[in-house]
């Protein structure tokens, strides 16, 4: 075969791989819609049922328990029995949860509907995976990217449709995610492909687990990187489980204070940065810089970022700070995952994933709770500086784990 028609084989290849990937866009866009109606509304709707800043990070580190517990247990049966059937238990688990949500008067069953959710989910860790596992490792990172991307969207559209429904009553927005869940179901069973027969072998032919064991203990350059993830993941939940009570206590818009439909539309402009970030920017800023130096830029913008929101009392400083935030976001979450991704074998991906979801739930066990107490005690400032401080150190770990790029 000539050289050309290796190339012009290779692009399509590349080509379907692509397209063999527009099912599980379509799937976790619909899924991150429904999520992305529930993160601006959580904070307020657990308020008036009587949930203090404490409370609600219980409540957010409930969910996190489950996760913690299902996480590795969801990544290996989707290892084992394939990524469609687990997706779509843990797509029904999200649409029971935000079913009950809806229906729920008390923070009983407040907690109840969080913990069933948690219990069953693993959607976007098992979506990561069939990305990887359907796409060459020349074109991982785009695959990657693609369901980021997906999760930008449906974060981009979720929160503004929150804003809008919440018109309609607190509950609105809730069966709104609820319908949404439903149609992720029915896109799983209509749209994702079952799972490819060559893969099957993987499953079948057992490596002892004693193996197993030895393999996850030698992943040295994967530990770094997923250590990196706890610094990423223990930040981010902290600012995301209260940013909604610290903006409505110290920002105010149209003369009244922070509420859903504003916090909504943080949530959009959020999503909507993603989606730049996934689509026009990672490829691009690889071409200037390595991973290692996205990874230590990105830390060190949401250091940035959360040392402007200490001092900030503006909403056009509030939403340059929050720009700055977000984008280091996007760009660590996007970098750190393919760089995981890439350091693990392809038939791994599930359990890495799955590892990498646990992780993330053990840091939003603790996060969320230090945050609680640091905005119940409305201590701001000092709220701000702690997130700015752990994300420095972000900055500083990056530049001694991460590898230096290589000569060419």
């Amino acid at each position: 075969m000539s050289a050309g028609s290796t190339t012009e084989a290779g692009h399509t290849l590349q080509g379907e791989s692509s397209l063999s990937l527009v099912p599980t866009f379509v799937v976790v866009a619909v899924d991150a819609t429904g999520l992305g109606i529930i993160l601006p509304l959580l904070p307020f709707y657990s308020q008036r049922l009587g949930a203090t800043p404490f409370v609600l990070g219980m409540l957010i580190s409930a969910y996190a328990v489950c996760q913690l517990v299902a996480g590795p247990v969801v990544g290996m049966l989707s290892d084992r029995y394939g990524r469609r059937k687990v997706l779509l238990v843990s797509q029904i688990g999200t649409f029971v949860g935000f079913a009950l949500l809806a229906l729920a008067t008390n923070l009983t069953l407040v907690f109840l509907a969080r913990i069933i959710d948690g219990l069953t989910s693993g959607n976007i860790s098992v979506a990561h995976a069939y990305a990887a596992e359907h796409s060459a490792p020349s074109t991982r990172k785009q695959a990657l990217g693609m369901t980021s991307g997906a999760i930008g969207t449906g974060l981009l559209l979720g929160p503004a449709l929150s804003g809008f429904l919440v018109h309609y009553g607190d509950t609105a927005p809730v069966w709104a995610a609820a319908a949404l869940s439903f149609i992720s179901i029915l896109a799983t069973v209509a749209l994702l492909p079952p799972d490819h027969p060559a893969s099957e072998p993987l499953y079948h032919h057992r490596v002892p687990q004693a193996k197993v064991t030895r393999a996850i203990v030698g992943m040295r350059h994967a530990w770094r990187v997923l250590g990196l993830l706890i610094v990423f993941f223990f930040v981010n939940s902290m600012f995301l489980s209260q940013i909604g009570l610290f903006l409505s206590a110290r920002f105010s818009w149209d003369g009244h204070p922070f509420g859903a439909r504003e916090l909504g539309w943080v949530f959009a402009y959020a999503g909507f940065i993603n989606m730049v970030v996934q689509g026009l920017l990672i490829t691009r800023a690889n071409r200037f810089a390595s991973d290692r130096g996205i990874v230590l830029l990105a830390f060190a913008c949401m250091a940035l970022g959360f040392s402007g929101l200490a001092i900030g009392n503006s909403n056009s400083l509030l939403a340059l700070f929050l720009t700055l935030i977000i984008v280091g976001t996007m760009f660590a979450r996007s970098t750190l995952t393919a760089e995981l991704s890439r350091s693990t074998a392809i038939n791994r991906q599930g359990m890495i994933m799955g590892l990498n979801q646990s992780l993330m739930s053990g840091a939003n066990i603790t996060a969320p709770l230090l945050s609680g107490v640091l905005i119940g005690h409305r201590l701001f400032v000092v709220w701000a500086l702690v997130m700015a401080a752990i994300a420095a150190s972000g900055a500083t770990l990056a530049g001694q784990l991460l590898p230096f790029p290589r000569a060419r």
